[in-house]
């Protein structure tokens, strides 16, 4: 059962515009008095309500909450998420409500306080970014598919930033740049029962406002640090999902091929040099393009060898 704050939050979200705080009383079998110590805990947690004779209006602004996220993403036809204000880690919770939900799901907090990437690496997760995990039931999807996934994945994000800035680029697999500096992360890990996937799980990091501790700001950037706008959570959020799901039936139709030539052309790691990390052994070469399987093809000294698996040195 909803809470009389987010009852009170999501009456002013969809009104769009004032309604006085009798009215929101009457609704909801309060007084005006309680309403107005509901609308003083919202504000108080940041979001942006106008206040005057008319009553209690929402205005938009980079606040992340179930109503907010709810109302993007089922304008779009996307379900409703999860949605907690800090987690440890989107994916480790997906994965733990997956049985119980079993369907698509999409899981949100504004913050991570253990943010993982691949390898168990850390992914710094303060707030302001935007940390989700796409729960994902595919109707015919083989462990081979995982990686064009990603691959996937990595695209749908950058081709969204590339409508705010022309500055992206993709390192392969997945990760995506903007100005030379990391800007998101994506992890995929998955429900598999012989060999056939049942479930995908597609952690998503992109930094937006948040701060970049100093030592990290050679490598890592956000939006803000950027000067790119810095619009709604909400509207990031909406926008990669709907490309998403739109490449995904795409890919389910047509496989990988139709997304080739626009990877290409985002990619950092296709047509350059570069030092592939294999294991602890690093291999040098130019990365000429991308096998079916999604696998890099780097070429050295005329011969092309398909890296699988490694990291691209920047």
């Amino acid at each position: 059962m909803k809470k009389t704050i987010d009852k009170i939050l999501e009456m002013l979200i969809e009104s769009n515009d004032y309604l006085s705080g009798e009215i929101i009383g009457n609704q909801l079998g309060i007084s005006r008095i309680a309403v107005n110590k509901q609308i003083k805990k919202l504000i108080s947690n940041g979001v942006n309500i106008e206040i005057s004779r008319k009553g209690y209006k929402f205005v938009e602004s980079d606040i992340l909450t179930p109503q907010t996220l709810s109302k993007k993403l089922q304008s779009k036809g996307i379900d409703i998420p999860v949605f907690v204000e800090e987690v440890t880690s989107t994916n480790t919770e997906a994965k733990r409500l997956y049985p119980e939900l079993n369907k698509d799901f999409l899981f949100v907090a504004p913050r991570q306080s253990s943010g993982k990437g691949r390898l168990d690496r850390v992914f710094v997760s303060g707030l302001g970014g935007v940390y989700m995990t796409l729960c994902y039931k595919p109707k015919k999807m083989f462990v081979t598919d995982s990686l064009k996934i990603v691959l996937m994945t990595g695209l749908a994000v950058a081709k969204v930033l590339k409508k705010y800035t022309d500055n992206v680029a993709i390192k392969w697999p997945n990760d995506v740049f903007v100005n030379g500096k990391k800007i998101c992360g994506i992890l995929l890990e998955s429900v598999v029962t012989e060999n056939v996937t049942e479930a995908i799980f597609l952690g998503i990091g992109v930094n937006i406002t948040n701060e970049i501790p100093d030592e990290l700001k050679s490598k890592v950037t956000s939006l803000k640090l950027e000067n790119i706008p810095t619009l709604s959570r909400d509207v990031y959020i909406s926008e990669i999902l709907q490309l998403l799901y739109q490449m995904f039936e795409d890919y389910q139709k047509f496989g990988f091929a139709p997304f080739l030539n626009d990877y290409c052309d985002l990619s950092m790691s296709i047509n350059h040099n570069v030092v592939v990390n294999v294991n602890g052994n690093k291999k040098c070469g130019v990365g000429v393009g991308l096998s079916e399987e999604g696998y890099l093809l780097l070429e050295n000294n005329g011969e092309i060898e398909k890296i699988i698996l490694g990291d691209i040195e920047v």
